[in-house]
């Protein structure tokens, strides 16, 4: 009887899932590949955020999850978000990646409006550090350099700047 009703949940569960990504395919509209701004290959160089009277929600009919945010992170400045659950952490980050649009405001990166960046462009020039440990799937180089970017030398010389090109295994 457990093994049934197991089986009932997992299925139902399964459905839902189609359901959601029909929904989507109807219902979200795809992400803008138009672009009027094309930054050269070493933008960004700096690293100036600006954030200007930021406005983000997620769903037209919802509130703002982000509402008048204005800050500056300078050049080589080390900056830390805190706060409650809710209070807008991931959501910045959200923001930033373009992963949902502005419903007022701007970001810029080193003087470049964000939202005038091709998306491919501006995902491909950042990069985040998760808060929780994740395991990799595929090779080491793999990770490093999904898009084969880069030569075996280049990579290696940058596991040598961190101080991580010689680490011993240790299993227990």
């Amino acid at each position: 009887m457990r093994e049934t009703v197991r089986l009932m949940n997992e299925a139902e569960a399964n459905f839902t899932s189609v359901e959601r990504l029909n929904h989507y395919m109807k219902n979200i509209d795809a992400e803008s590949s138009s672009f009027r701004c094309k930054p050269n290959d070493q933008w960004p160089n700096k690293g100036d955020i600006k954030f200007s009277d930021v406005e983000m929600t997620y769903r037209e009919s919802l509130a703002p999850v982000l509402k008048n945010v204005s800050f500056d992170i300078q050049p080589q400045q080390k900056v830390g978000v805190v706060g409650r659950t809710g209070a807008g952490k991931s959501s910045l980050i959200t923001a930033l990646y373009r992963l949902v649009e502005l419903r007022n405001g701007y970001i810029n990166i080193d003087g470049i409006d964000i939202s005038l960046i091709p998306l491919n462009v501006l995902r491909s020039r950042l990069s985040t550090i998760p808060q929780d440990p994740v395991m990799f799937s595929g090779s080491l180089r793999y990770n490093l350099d999904p898009f084969n970017n880069y030569t075996d030398d280049e990579l290696w010389n940058s596991l040598e700047k961190a101080n991580i090109k010689k680490k011993e295994l240790i299993c227990g």
